[in-house]
């Protein structure tokens, strides 16, 4: 966030902590093999939250005369050579609390997948399209509703998943949404169209003097703003 309003012309207001947190996070990687950090104690290594970490010292690189940017690239090409599931190729969602990949398909989420593809988006582009390739390969669905799926393998039609909210004929709201994301960043406009189609369904817009909104942010207020940001996603500069 504190790098996005830097791109944006924000003042130096946050520099002294944008500098903390990135000293911290380039510190506490350094202490582990695998380069990863734990969100939380005592459970898997989620891939999207390190590459929001790695997102960030991507930004601070790019704002900061390269400082970081050799531990993005170490990073990366440790996840390109340690982090790859084997069967789908895709970048792992989970990695053990030691970081070592988990080799069943099951943990591959299209919700995580998509996520860590759109924050590829801010790091190494064309690893971001690789990987959003193999997403849409993956777990794209479209007939009647076009949509993501959460799960590799198998039919939902009606499921809740406490990652990815009510899966409904197998499609994920949260991968959905994130998808929408690397397909606005890829300019896809047709796929897109497509997912705002079914985010209408699914949120109903709703007018109610100047605001429009959708409906169902009444109750999941994270998922419109999530949406907003998928819309709007794009290379910054």
């Amino acid at each position: 966030m504190i790098s996005e309003y830097k791109f944006c012309g924000g003042n130096s207001k946050y520099d002294k902590l944008f500098q903390s947190l990135c000293e911290t996070m380039n510190r506490r990687m350094f202490q582990h093999e695998s380069l990863c950090l734990q969100t939380y104690l005592d459970e898997y290594i989620y891939v999207p939250d390190m590459l929001v970490a790695i997102a960030t010292l991507s930004n601070y690189a790019k704002l900061n005369d390269g400082k970081y940017a050799k531990t993005v690239g170490v990073w990366l090409k440790k996840a390109k050579t340690d982090f790859i599931d084997s069967e789908t190729g895709l970048l792992s969602s989970f990695l053990t609390e030691d970081g070592k990949k988990i080799e069943d398909k099951s943990f591959i989420r299209g919700s995580y997948s998509a996520l860590n593809c759109y924050y590829l988006t801010f790091i190494d582009k064309q690893f971001a399209n690789e990987q959003f390739d193999k997403v849409k390969q993956i777990f794209l669905q479209d007939f009647l509703i076009t949509g993501f799926k959460e799960y590799t393998d198998g039919t939902r039609i009606l499921k809740f998943d406490i990652d990815a909210g009510v899966i409904f004929c197998n499609l994920s709201p949260t991968g959905t949404a994130f998808a929408l994301g690397c397909t606005t960043y890829e300019k896809d406009f047709k796929l897109r169209k497509k997912l705002l189609y079914t985010a209408e369904i699914a949120g109903s817009s709703v007018q109610f003097r100047d605001e429009k909104h959708y409906l169902l942010a009444n109750i999941a207020l994270v998922g419109e703003a999530i949406v907003l940001a998928m819309k709007t996603a794009t290379e910054w500069r």
